[in-house]
């Protein structure tokens, strides 16, 4: 019985390991997409700002 328990002791191990590395490389993907997330929206702040100035560049033209 006790090399039984030590087997799954052991079965257990590995897969709380398996668990720990894939929510590791979860959590580094989460960052990598918040990065990219911020990146994006600054990029459509600054579209924004451009789009929003454009009227005032067609007046001057006129």
């Amino acid at each position: 019985m006790k090399k039984d328990n030590m087997e799954s002791f052991e079965e257990i191990k590995t897969m709380l390991k398996i668990i720990i590395d894939d929510n590791k490389k979860i959590l580094e993907s989460l960052r990598e997409i918040k990065e990219e997330q911020k990146k994006l929206h600054e990029e459509i702040r600054i579209q924004n700002i451009v789009l929003n100035s454009l009227p005032i560049r067609t007046e001057i033209i006129n």
